[in-house]
């Protein structure tokens, strides 16, 4: 095990900018609407310790407020996260960009939900411990007790839809 503190602050969406609030900080927001109701994604980092042995740990949080917003211009886009992790006191690295494709759906019919798909995402000799490097890979999203790389977000629920973003560790073996 070691100890990690992360953070991350979205740097980039994959259509028209300034439909957005928030780039390179750890709250992205859009919708044509007031800023206090804009639906955002959050990532809240931790400070915790992982295991190096591929077990899966949470690397932070994401919360994605889903509220009900006029539809955007491009339902369909494409938003990037980028993780400082700080292995221990001193060994420090920066990952990314994690692709996360948001859909934002009508606010009518039966199907409401916006969903989030994550990108699969291996980052190469992330960290040494001990003389030995380790790969970091981006397992997904944990909600409901499973961890995927599709998240469901409940379309106005009083709190935000969070669910924890899950990351392994394995030794490094050569390039991929």
């Amino acid at each position: 095990m070691v100890n990690v503190l992360s953070s991350g602050v979205w740097t980039g969406v994959d259509v028209d900018t300034s439909q957005f609030s928030g780039l390179q900080t750890k709250r992205l927001a859009w919708g044509a609407v007031a800023d206090d109701v804009k639906s955002a994604y959050v990532f809240e980092g931790v400070s915790t310790q992982v295991a190096l042995d591929g077990t899966p740990s949470m690397i932070g949080s994401f919360k994605h407020y889903n509220h009900v917003i006029p539809m955007p211009p491009n339902p369909i886009f494409t938003a990037e996260l980028t993780i400082t992790v700080a292995f221990g006191n001193k060994d420090r690295r920066t990952v990314g960009p994690l692709k996360f494709q948001h859909r934002e759906t009508p606010n009518v019919g039966p199907s409401q939900e916006d969903t989030v798909e994550l990108e699969e995402v291996k980052f190469e000799q992330v960290v040494e411990v001990e003389g030995r490097w380790y790969d970091m890979h981006i397992q997904g999203f944990l909600q409901f007790g499973e961890i995927t790389r599709h998240f469901v977000s409940i379309e106005d629920a009083k709190e935000p839809n969070t669910a924890e973003l899950r990351a392994s560790f394995t030794p490094y073996q050569g390039p991929s």
